[in-house]
């Protein structure tokens, strides 16, 4: 994708996952990312655990725009347990700066994430993806971005679920 760049996110580069969000005031920005430390636990526990976790796998990536971090996209909850078709499922996120939104560039960061998963993990076949019930505008992004509500699997007084599909899944 022209102009973008992701990169895993590591211990090398943790610092620049604390530079987003730093003293960033959203609630609904991981407050992990918000501090130094906690950017620093985030990237170690990511790095340690996610790629070796038989049942909540996953990866992170910071994503860039002409040299410059734009945010963080998740990928979590990979699994190689088939109960419940739960190895064709991912669930994935996405955090961006304050001064990048409402400007189409997460929506077309997201978008590639979304296809490279589906492409580059045949398995999976449901991306899942969730948001708490107030923040309507990553409901909406979501939506937006292919996503719709989820009510079969999951019910909560705090959280939308949202799923996208394969395509030529019904």
């Amino acid at each position: 994708m022209e102009g973008f760049f992701f990169e895993k996110l590591a211990e090398q580069n943790f610092e620049n996952l604390y530079l987003l969000f730093d003293g960033h005031a959203s609630p609904f920005v991981d407050e992990l990312f918000k501090t130094y430390e906690g950017a620093k636990e985030y990237t170690k526990f990511i790095e340690t655990c996610g790629a070796y976790s038989a049942k909540h796998g996953g990866q992170d990536w910071l994503f860039k725009m002409n040299n410059e971090y734009v945010g963080i996209l998740h990928l979590y909850d990979l699994s190689l347990e088939t109960f419940g078709q739960n190895n064709k499922r991912a669930w994935v996120g996405v955090a961006t700066a304050e001064k990048f939104r409402n400007q189409g560039v997460t929506f077309l960061a997201f978008n590639y994430f979304i296809q490279y998963i589906f492409e580059n993990y045949p398995i999976i076949d449901f991306i899942h993806s969730m948001t708490l019930h107030e923040n309507k505008p990553a409901a909406n992004f979501l939506k937006r971005c292919g996503f719709v509500v989820d009510n079969t699997e999951r019910h909560s007084k705090d959280h939308l679920f949202l799923v996208r599909r394969k395509l030529g899944l019904s």
